[in-house]
């Protein structure tokens, strides 16, 4: 099945787009989802990474799935936590699941095991709906953006529901 590969500006709706499609599916999830969270009134914030099919309430925030902190100055990646948990998310996937990679940026650039175990499955056999930094300045993400079976849809304010039907029809 062809990827589905959601772009767009910054706070357009990527996310939501992708939790609205997949509220509609009884096909398994797999994969995985980021979470930013405030960590003080200053801005400084947090990235976290969650197995996409793990419940809300069953999430941790620790420093074993913090993929990033902003201190208000500069971003902090951690590329392990992307080459274990993040890679442990994409393995063994079934053909009948739904991949959920929500969302791939410039902080997993570092961190090689999981930027392959991306385009692996972009490769396979189970069906992907990713959002996909707009970021033209970071290789990784150009890469999946010219992925050969990808199916790229850029979101606006103007195209959400129309692209919401479009979408919806293809899973």
């Amino acid at each position: 099945m062809c990827p589905i590969l959601i772009v767009g500006a910054r706070d357009v709706g990527k996310t939501t787009l992708i939790r609205r499609l997949i509220s509609h599916t009884s096909r398994p999830i797999g994969g995985f989802c980021t979470e930013k969270r405030l960590t003080d009134l200053t801005g400084a914030h947090s990235v976290y990474l969650h197995p996409a099919g793990l419940p809300l309430q069953a999430r941790s925030y620790t420093p074993d799935n913090r993929v990033g902190r902003w201190d208000g100055r500069t971003m902090q990646a951690f590329p392990a936590v992307f080459d274990t948990l993040g890679t442990a998310c994409l393995s063994s996937i079934a053909p009948e699941t739904l991949v959920v990679m929500d969302e791939l940026g410039f902080l997993e650039s570092q961190a090689p095991r999981f930027t392959q175990a991306v385009l692996d499955v972009l490769d396979g056999p189970a069906q992907v709906i990713a959002a996909v930094k707009d970021r033209p300045d970071v290789p990784f993400l150009q890469a999946v953006l010219a992925h050969p079976q990808a199916q790229v849809f850029r979101l606006t304010p103007d195209n959400r529901q129309e692209l919401y039907q479009q979408l919806r029809s293809l899973l």
